[in-house]
């Protein structure tokens, strides 16, 4: 069972308050539970948005209705169970009485973040126990679902886990491609695009990832309604599908593991990939914001998003890193405005061993280079605050030189082959499905934490291979689902042991871009390619309907196209990281004193803006920048959940466009909002509703193609 949860449950044995005939069990903000005891249903509702399922002895368990803020029906033809299970080779509807299923009670539960339903049914025949899942928290219209499998004595093999399946009105699907790789060669405008399609009869869209959760497709959708938006995405790490058919004016889609089969014991139940879905009021933007909210308290229990300016060492100095060029830079970054110095690979002994860019070399001795580093790096943890910064480090932990296995490193019966092969000559990954390996992991990164005392660990995954190999816990088809499992409680013992350490998540740029991670690590960087200043607003722009802004990290280089000295337009560069969480990459002895005015006054203005930032969800106003035929504008808006504080981050692509009209989105309409130019200041006030009618025409600038507006609601 890869999440932990510890719920107080309690079995619904008394009639509290009314609702209509149905009594509220469960209530925390505008979320509730309900049951309606004489037809055995229960309803669950959040944020507008109402769930309602069959649940009884009396019948089999079914989805009977989800209705959004319009009060839309969105579940169509024939009601359903909503997912499926496949138990030793043969596939049912979950709750079905005629295949088996006994049902063994419901529970609820809350914990002060999210109310749940627990649903549970036995089949005698197999020896086990399912379990389905419902949680919702306040003020989001999401609905996060998940089935346990336990087996109650004998053996019992699952196979294709199935998080949902439903069949919906139909309308325009959108998804997010992934980041399709990350070669300098690859298409720089396919990573992180935003597709929308007419599913055709027939024809089914079918997305998915064989190795990690994002290499291809980001793990999420949405549908258009006519006055809600569906969204819904998987939250797991590793290999998935979706399928999305239409036929009959519906469309039935269904998230999966497919092709894989795993075994439980008595002492092993399995937790299925949790998912959700949501119905948010508008269209696309405003489901963002509703997921955003559910991210912050469903997922992440109400931590939410600090994006820190923050100094990373890789693209400037490789592994060519030392305590004397270390501590320079530190003065440098911190004399800039940086607030958190991040030491990449290369600190470990063995590193740089070919050129200056080898951090594969003495990859998991978990040994600083003693050499390079005399005083070791809690050394540079008290420097970094003594200069103001949070400190640091990277680590990789999933992957090893074969050179450091052995002894008091990782193992050779531990590491991942397929069909007998590493992945690599010189390199290999750690399979996390055995507990040896897991406490090996485990303990090695908290003796890094208890050593240097580190704010922040960047967490790097560079290679993946699905393991089949034998002797390690799982079969020869589920070693992707085991690896993804066993990081999970990696991740989730270190969160519990260290709950202020920051967590950085990166996978060779954003090859695990999902929502599994999204519940373990603060801040995500986007991809390895962080230049041109246009990639870097596509990807952002993309991802920032699906993910807080926030949580998307990306890097200002000092580019042989964009060089930051005597720069062209710096204001650019350092503004089309804004809308996300803005990391520096460069030696800042490079540049002159004029050079580190300009960059100091660009993120000044970055903390400036950011109290929004952290609190916002992103909505594109046009359509996606790209590095090729583009629009002449791209246009992001950063809005706070009440819409009182907007941040309006504007592109100039087209020289020729000299002006451009924005129209701000979900604003309050009767509130009067200052509008502020961040170059020129105070441009006027207006109320909500003529700003969204009528926008805001801003002209081209002589100094910079970036423009940021802040819009803010007077008291």
């Amino acid at each position: 069972m890869y999440f932990i949860y510890l719920p107080v449950l309690c079995v619904i044995l008394s009639g509290p308050a009314l609702a209509g005939d149905a009594a509220i069990v469960e209530t925390l903000g505008d979320a509730s539970i309900a049951h309606d005891s004489p037809s055995g249903t229960w309803t669950i509702s959040a944020g507008g948005a109402t769930l309602t399922l069959d649940a009884d002895a009396a019948r089999d368990f079914r989805i009977t209705s989800l209705t959004g803020p319009s009060g839309r029906e969105w579940i169509a033809g024939n009601v359903a169970a909503g997912t499926s299970v496949t138990i030793n080779g043969t596939t049912t509807a979950f709750g079905s009485r005629a295949a088996g299923y006994q049902h063994a009670g419901v529970q609820t539960s809350n914990d002060g973040h999210v109310l749940r339903l627990d649903v549970a049914f036995e089949l005698p025949s197999n020896g086990l126990r399912v379990t389905r899942h419902v949680a919702v928290t306040d003020g989001s219209p999401t609905f996060e679902t998940w089935t346990t499998f336990e087996a109650l004595g004998q053996l019992v093999t699952v196979s294709n886990l199935n998080a949902f399946q439903l069949t919906l009105p139909p309308g325009t699907v959108r998804w997010l491609n992934g980041l399709q790789g990350d070669a300098a060669d690859v298409d720089h405008d396919s990573a992180f695009t935003m597709h929308q399609q007419e599913v055709p009869i027939g024809t089914p869209l079918v997305l998915g990832a064989q190795g990690r959760s994002s290499e291809q497709s980001v793990p999420w959708f949405a549908i258009d309604g006519a006055q809600d938006e569906f969204y819904a995405g998987l939250m797991w790490s590793g290999a998935w599908s979706l399928s999305i058919q239409r036929s009959n004016g519906r469309l039935s889609a269904s998230f999966d593991l497919p092709s894989m089969s795993t075994t439980l014991t008595r002492d092993k139940p399995v937790d299925a990939p949790h998912a959700f879905f949501g119905l948010a009021a508008g269209q696309l933007p405003q489901a963002s914001a509703a997921l955003r909210s559910y991210i912050v308290n469903g997922i992440r229990a109400g931590r939410g998003f600090s994006p820190l300016v923050t100094y990373n060492t890789w693209f400037a100095y490789g592994t060519a890193i030392t305590e004397e060029s270390m501590r320079s830079e530190m003065d440098g970054a911190a004399a800039i405005g940086a607030e958190l110095f991040v030491i990449d690979a290369g600190w470990y002994q063995g590193a740089g061993a070919h050129d200056a860019f080898d951090y594969d070399s003495g990859l998991g001795s978990w040994q600083v280079d003693t050499s390079r580093f005399p005083d070791g790096l809690a050394a540079l943890t008290d420097y970094a605050h003594s200069l103001g910064m949070k400190f640091g480090v990277w680590v990789e932990p999933e992957r090893v030189n074969l050179s450091t296995v052995g002894g008091t490193g990782a193992q050779q019966s531990w590491l991942v082959t397929r069909d007998g092969d590493y992945g690599s000559d010189h390199a290999a990954l750690v399979c996390l499905a055995g507990s040896a390996a897991r406490q090996w992991v485990v303990d090695r990164v908290s003796a890094l934490v208890d050593a240097v005392h580190p704010d922040y660990v960047k967490w790097d995954n560079n290679m993946w291979v699905n393991c089949n190999r034998a002797g390690h816990g799982h079969t020869s088809s589920d070693g992707n689902f085991a690896q993804v499992a066993g990081l999970y409680e990696v991740l989730d013992t270190l969160r519990a042991r260290y709950p202020n350490l920051i967590l950085e998540n990166v996978s060779g740029g954003g090859n695990r871009l999902d929502f599994g991670m999204l519940r373990y690590t603060d801040v995500a960087w986007m991809d390895d390619r962080t230049a041109p200043s246009v990639h870097v607003r596509h990807n952002l722009e993309g991802l920032a309907a699906v993910f807080p802004p926030a949580y998307l990290l990306s890097f200002v280089t000092d580019h042989d196209d964009e060089p930051l000295h005597d720069a062209p337009d710096l204001p650019l560069y350092f503004r089309s990281r804004m809308g996300g969480a803005l990391g520096l990459c460069f030696r800042t002895a490079d540049f002159n004193g004029d050079d580190a005015a300009e960059i100091a006054h660009e993120i000044a203005i970055y903390k400036n803006v950011r109290s929004t930032l952290s609190v916002a969800a992103g909505a594109l106003l046009t359509p996606q920048a790209a590095v090729t035929n583009g629009p002449d504008w791209d246009v992001l808006q950063a809005a706070a959940p009440d819409g009182d504080a907007v941040v309006v981050y504007a592109y100039q692509s087209d020289e020729s466009a000299e002006t451009f009209n924005i129209r701000p989105a979900d604003l309050q309409p009767d509130a009067i909002y200052s509008v502020r130019s961040i170059d020129v200041g105070l441009l006027g006030t207006e109320t909500g509703a003529e700003l969204m009618a009528t926008g805001v025409e801003v002209v081209q600038s002589p100094n910079t193609a970036a423009h940021i507006l802040v819009l803010i609601a007077q008291q």
